[in-house]
């Protein structure tokens, strides 16, 4: 038996054994729920509003309190579907936060073991603390969940937050938000305006601010960090949303709001349409924007989520189908007033927020992308067939775009210029679509937002470890070893995603690499620095595009010091979208 998988073994047992310990204790508990229950912790705010949690066991720490499902606003149902969501309303006496909620209602293109999944009544948040604060109020961390903006949970069998609870020094806050077509369908109008995901975390954020300090929480130093369109939507509340000061940091892995996943559709009233045809609506395209609104309101939500099939052009291609919107300044409630395909993060006033960026490497980021095209054989062949064709759809070319000029100076640059997708091809097929989706959007984040110094930006992040847990068993079907891939870097702030990663022997090189990457975030909540960047030189004007980066690799030494950027690659893709 191989080291590794020897080390699967030992870490299956260590699941299993989890689970058991996690069986008895429940027995325990529903033995004595009388006297337990008197024993539980309980937050009480706004006057008679209170709620009863729970105790979670931490990695090392002996646990950690958890209050879960929290109503932050409005179940968005009947007339609240398709529209800004409203704060919930509090409640006298004592709310049960023991369990979570069911996730948003989603169809995941990604996870083909769970394709519809979760309910419309979702807009609940989840709390941690840990058990003995030091004293004072905690810096806080908000957590946006990834998944293309139509899948994701903030469960904690997805979310655990078990290695921030073992510093013991921030808190913890993890909201659902709506996706797919119930998060960010838009008739571009006021009747179904969009954004709907992104207001339903701007209304968490304002839940935040009005009673985290009931929990010990320090509402002048609240975190917003992501992964993938967890990271976009973070960029996006920078580029748009805080005058109220509703956070005081950010951080953005694997995702930026110019990605082409996030950016907005040239027509999406046209969508609409196309997805009310697809959901049985007759003559979808003779309707008004209400008349839309109205027919989609009264369609069944599995059915409108089967429906999304018909918008996909081949396989789960185009991968991301519903997108935020840029709004009318006008209109009520508006969120993304400003355009990311130009994506300056304000700066030069009082409300500076400190902001960190990051990326795995371009051949991992592609996976999320390419998904069961790494391995299927079948998609494979069909992919060959119309290669020019379908490239382009998986990177969703503009229409203006000459799309085999553009085709051919990619094969050349990755491919060795040859319009085949084969073993010998499939490096450099990812590392294509991870400069497309993830790479080059950072670089021009960086680009657009260095016209001057900015005392504002803390670093950039290449995290490129791969453990013996990798999300690329969800992307691929597969355990095959791709290196380090999407968001892979998350599997050392969370314990979870369920099925992928099943925790870390304490003595392992891993467990030391949790410890220094949740300090490095718990560092910057608390001060907007971390002493990980100390030895990396400013970017700046001066030294811009030669950025120096924190790199995160599997050696003695795991924090280096790296500025290896293509910058010819990034030039390639700079030209194909300035001509499309």
């Amino acid at each position: 038996m191989s080291d590794s998988q020897t080390i699967a073994r030992v870490n299956r047992i260590v699941a299993v054994m989890k689970e058991i310990t996690l069986l008895l204790t429940c027995l325990v508990y529903c033995s004595y729920i009388g006297p337990i229950r008197a024993n539980l912790p309980k937050v009480c705010f706004a006057g008679s509003s209170c709620v009863l949690g729970r105790y979670m066991s931490g990695y090392e720490s002996y646990s950690f309190e958890a209050f879960l499902g929290i109503p932050y606003a409005k179940p968005p149902i009947d007339d609240l579907r398709f529209s800004n969501p409203e704060e919930a309303e509090l409640w006298d006496g004592t709310l049960s936060a023991l369990y979570p909620k069911p996730d948003c209602i989603q169809r995941d293109y990604i996870n083909v073991l769970k394709p519809i999944s979760g309910s419309e009544d979702c807009l609940y948040l989840n709390i941690y603390r840990p058990l003995h604060k030091a004293g004072g109020e905690l810096p806080v961390m908000f957590y946006i969940h990834g998944g293309g903006f139509f899948s994701g949970s903030p469960s904690p069998s997805n979310v655990g937050p078990q290695y921030f609870m073992d510093t013991s020094d921030v808190i913890l806050v993890v909201p659902a938000y709506r996706l797919g077509p119930f998060g960010f369908l838009s008739t571009n109008d006021e009747e179904m305006t969009g954004n709907y995901g992104l207001k339903d975390q701007r209304l968490a954020l304002q839940w935040v601010q009005k009673y985290i300090s009931a929990f010990g929480g320090d509402p002048d130093r609240v975190t917003i960090f992501g992964h993938s369109a967890g990271a976009a939507a973070v960029h996006l509340h920078l580029m748009n949303n805080n005058k109220d000061g509703l956070f005081s940091k950010a951080i953005m892995m694997s995702g930026t709001a110019n990605s082409p996943f996030a950016l907005p559709l040239n027509d999406p009233r046209d969508q609409v349409v196309q997805l009310a045809k697809a959901a049985g609506v007759r003559e979808a395209e003779y309707l008004s924007s209400a008349g839309l609104v109205h027919a989609l309101r009264s369609i069944k939500p599995k059915t409108l989520l089967r429906a999304i099939d018909d918008l996909k052009i081949w396989a789960e291609q185009p991968l991301a189908i519903f997108r935020p919107n840029v709004e009318n300044y006008a209109w009520t409630g508006a969120f993304l007033k400003n355009d990311p395909r130009y994506p300056f993060i304000p700066f030069g006033t009082d409300n500076d927020i400190p902001w960190i960026v990051g990326n795995a490497p371009a051949k991992g980021e592609g996976l999320v992308i390419a998904l069961r095209l790494t391995t299927n054989k079948k998609l494979r062949t069909e992919f060959n067939k119309e290669f020019s064709k379908k490239l382009s759809i998986m990177l969703d070319l503009p229409p203006t775009c000459d799309t085999e000029e553009v085709i051919d100076s990619l094969v050349t640059e990755y491919m060795d210029g040859k319009r085949e997708l084969n073993d010998e091809t499939l490096s450099g097929f990812l590392e294509l679509l991870g400069d497309a989706y993830f790479v080059h959007p950072t670089y021009m984040l960086l680009l657009y937002n260095f016209g001057s110094n900015r005392t504002d930006f803390r670093g950039i992040i290449n995290f490129d470890y791969r453990g013996p847990y990798s999300n690329s068993k969800i992307f691929t079907n597969s355990l095959k070893d791709f290196g380090t891939a999407h968001v892979d870097d998350s599997l050392f702030l969370f314990e979870g995603p369920q099925g992928v990663s099943y925790g870390y022997l304490k003595k392992s090189r891993e467990a030391a690499l949790v410890k220094r990457y949740v300090r490095l975030y718990k560092s910057f909540a608390e001060n907007g620095y971390s002493d990980e960047f100390a030895d990396i030189e400013e970017c700046s004007e001066i030294n811009y595009p030669f950025c120096e980066y924190l790199s995160i690799v599997k050696d003695e030494e795991p924090f280096q010091t790296s500025n290896s950027w293509n910058i010819q690659r990034m030039a390639l893709w700079s030209q194909i979208y300035y001509s499309c």
